[in-house]
């Protein structure tokens, strides 16, 4: 099996006269724990959904598990070993935890990965979700919501993990949680992905960062050559 899960060729994607993303080519490998960082417009958001399906690029191709996926919708790529989830919170308010996690579990992958239930069981008791079975999902506070939503994308069993700002709206206390949850699921195996904003959590988490800018990759490296790199600094200080 290649060491590479996902991985983009050449991406394009332009929304009237503006490129959104403009030959995005990068390679993540299996088991690391990536983080997408950039200022405001840089091409984070268009990235994750072209790496979702929820964009098809204008040019360039998608790669999951050494298959390609660029035409595909995002319910086949989670099918195919893709977890979600999204900025605006996508649970069934209405519905219980339970209710909403029996939904999420009710057609797992017949070739779900080893660990994937330890690893799911493993987030619903960190969370403290196990304690609020049948509590409705719209009594949930706000971070709660959130880790919710990242215990459904585990039901299924994926094999890699997409979070598009997970932290959005926590304390710091409930982003340091998030962060030690997500890092124990890949110390198990499990291959992440997450577009952030809040650089205390990249520190706790990444083992490698992507920057982007104006639709590029821009600069990548671990978490201390990301922050210690001058050009980096000066962009998200907007005289780049």
């Amino acid at each position: 099996m290649s060491d590479t899960i996902l991985a983009t060729e050449r991406l394009v994607k332009r929304f009237g006269g503006v490129t959104a993303a403009d030959n995005v080519s990068v390679s993540l490998r299996r088991g690391e724990l990536r983080c997408l960082i950039g200022p405001n417009g840089a091409g984070k958001s268009t990235l994750f959904a072209l790496l979702c399906g929820i964009y098809l690029p204008d040019s360039g191709s998608v790669r999951l598990n050494g298959n390609d996926v660029t035409s595909l919708q995002a319910f086949q790529r989670v099918r195919r070993g893709l977890g979600l989830t999204f900025q605006t919170n996508r649970t069934y308010h209405a519905l219980s935890v339970r209710q909403n996690l029996e939904t999420a579990l009710g057609a797992p992958r017949n070739d779900r990965p080893e660990g994937a239930k330890s690893r799911y069981q493993y987030a619903l008791e960190r969370f403290g979700l196990d304690r609020d079975l049948d509590r409705p999902a719209r009594e949930l506070p706000h971070h709660r919501l959130q880790w919710l939503e990242i215990a459904m994308a585990l039901a299924s069993g994926p094999d890699i993990l997409l979070l598009d700002e997970p932290t959005a709206g926590m304390s710091p206390d409930e982003t340091l949680q998030t962060a030690r949850v997500l890092k124990h699921l890949n110390r198990e195996g499990l291959t992440i992905v997450v577009v952030e904003h809040d650089i205390a959590f990249v520190r706790e988490a990444a083992q490698v960062v992507t920057v982007l800018h104006q639709g590029r990759i821009f600069a990548e490296g671990s978490v201390t050559e990301i922050t210690e790199h001058q050009d980096v600094r000066r962009i998200y200080l907007g005289r780049a």
